[in-house]
């Protein structure tokens, strides 16, 4: 039987009986005089095997080892893959796990989950779409850049910024930020600045107080590096401003 034929009996597509091939999980046969190849019931059956095997999750180094009798025996090729499909059931059910969290938040997707909460929060306070969007992604980039040390503190500030009592006052501070372009002057930069001081250093000691996760190891040059071409010139002057006052109310060691 030629190529089209095996493949259409044995329910795969002649790609993938090339493919079998080209990893040499099925011997190639001969060519014909007239340049076809040539297959008989007994690789026929071969492909049954192949294809029953890699229905059940095994992979195609591991189906060589099966249908030639090498390698591990079967039963520890199972308890392998009992073992890969229990961490896949587990990676799915988390991965679903957060999808009804952010579902049930309201929110986007890609926010990072650990302040999924904080935000349905912060957009019922007020929290404007291009703001809570422009927030969306700054958390995305500083998730990153802080690493998973720094994404708990972020957690932590953002559900204290979301407490009752300071949701409203944050969530139009951020909608302030989001507001910040070319025709914003130096005094809605400083009045910013100052709303944002007056938001965070209660916050801030509230941290440190609580024995919260320590602040990032992020340096200010680091800052600048990853928010300069994001962020709009307003915006990068009023971080600077705020970094350079927040420092000042800093207690004395």
């Amino acid at each position: 039987m030629r190529s089209n034929d095996l493949a259409r009996l044995a329910g795969i597509s002649v790609r993938t009986l090339r493919h079998y091939h080209q990893v040499g999980v099925l011997e190639e046969p001969v060519r014909s005089g007239n340049g076809y190849r040539d297959y008989d019931t007994h690789a026929l059956v071969r492909v049954l095997r192949i294809r029953r095997l890699a229905e059940l999750g095994f992979s195609l180094a591991q189906i060589a080892t099966l249908v030639e009798g090498s390698g591990p025996a079967a039963e520890d090729l199972f308890d392998s893959l009992d073992a890969e499909f229990a961490e896949q059931i587990e990676r799915l059910t988390r991965q679903r796990e957060l999808l009804a969290h952010l579902r049930r938040h309201g929110v986007p997707p890609d926010l990072p989950p650990e302040i999924a909460a904080s935000h349905e929060l912060l957009r019922r306070s007020g929290l404007t779409e291009s703001a809570a969007e422009l927030d969306r992604d700054y958390a995305l980039l500083l998730a990153q850049v802080l690493g998973a040390a720094g994404q708990e503190y972020l957690t932590a500030l953002y559900d204290l910024m979301s407490r009752p009592a300071r949701a409203p006052a944050t969530a139009a501070a951020m909608a302030a930020w989001a507001d910040l372009d070319d025709e914003s002057t130096e005094a809605d930069i400083d009045r910013l600045v100052g709303q944002l001081t007056e938001l965070l250093v209660p916050v801030l000691a509230e941290l440190t107080r609580d024995g919260g996760p320590p602040p990032p190891s992020l340096a200010e040059a680091q800052l600048q590096e990853h928010t300069t071409d994001y962020v709009t010139l307003a915006q990068q002057r009023l971080l600077e401003r705020l970094l350079v006052a927040l420092e000042k109310e800093q207690p004395d060691p």
